[in-house]
């Protein structure tokens, strides 16, 4: 391996980002017939929020290899994740390239990314369409399982508890499941298990604020209010520049007695930054 490609790979693994890039785009500029050193150097770009540079780089890994599903998807995965463009129109390129990408390979992977776009183009049927097609593909992939639970969250809460209870077993880690779950189990009034969930998606990630504030609101139904008091404290700290966190903490010491604590939680919303 090229020494620089071997740098360029450890510091990517290392998440040194900056790094990184630097190598890739060197590489990619003295090797530019070479369509996989142009896709690395586009990948770390688009990481960073380089989005027009990002889109040069695919391309001309595109132009080099024009039928290649996975150039296409990482294509569509630019469009799908930049900030730089009309949210609605990036989406819908999105889903042309993940389209034109399905063509050449029908994975469960592009499949899922095809529905995740969907949804946010407000096309549940298409995006239910999208996943259960990657789960006939392979019935483990547990996005793809994430994915559709979440979208059968209102319409069918039981089938997705069980395809989120899927996803659990395939990855034990999974803190975004875990949370949904938990969100799950709160509604059908199961509190022990939802309790567990939470806690488990904090295990994973203790920083997630959803999943404080989740477990705060539980806490709260409970009656655990000091256990509660200090979850809400710890999720508002996380993010307090979202309002409506600050205000179900406000109201929650408010119902325990602490008018003055709420009041003073309430006035934090108008501070700078907040």
């Amino acid at each position: 391996m090229d020494p620089i490609e071997k740098r360029a790979e450890e510091a990517e693994r290392a998440e040194d980002l900056e790094t990184a890039y630097e190598l890739w785009k060197q590489l990619a500029a003295v090797n530019n017939d070479d369509e996989s050193l142009l896709v690395r150097y586009g990948r770390v770009a688009e990481k960073l929020g380089k989005w027009e540079e990002a889109e040069r780089a695919f391309t001309k890994a595109f132009r080099l290899a024009p039928t290649a599903s996975w150039i296409l998807e990482n294509i569509g995965g630019l469009w799908a994740h930049r900030t730089d463009k009309n949210e609605h129109e990036s989406f819908e390129t999105a889903k042309r390239w993940f389209l034109e990408a399905l063509k050449s390979e029908r994975s469960a992977r592009l499949l899922t990314q095809l529905g995740a776009t969907h949804v946010a183009l407000n096309d549940n049927p298409a995006a239910r369409m999208a996943f259960e097609e990657a789960l006939q593909v392979d019935p483990n992939y547990e996005e793809a399982l994430y994915n559709l639970g979440v979208l059968e969250e209102e319409p069918n809460p039981q089938k997705a508890i069980d395809l989120l209870e899927r996803a659990i077993r395939i990855d034990a880690e999974y803190a975004e499941a875990h949370q949904v779950l938990g969100r799950l189990y709160q509604r059908a009034k199961d509190l022990v298990r939802a309790d567990y969930h939470f806690r488990r998606s904090l295990d994973i990630d203790p920083a997630d604020y959803w999943s404080n504030l989740y477990l705060a609101n539980l806490l709260a139904t409970q009656g655990r209010a000091r256990e509660a008091e200090q979850m809400y404290r710890l999720a508002t700290s996380l993010h307090p520049e979202i309002a409506g966190g600050i205000d179900l903490y406000a109201d929650f010491l408010e119902s325990i007695g602490k008018a003055e604590e709420a009041a003073a939680v309430r006035k934090s919303r108008n501070r700078p930054g907040c």
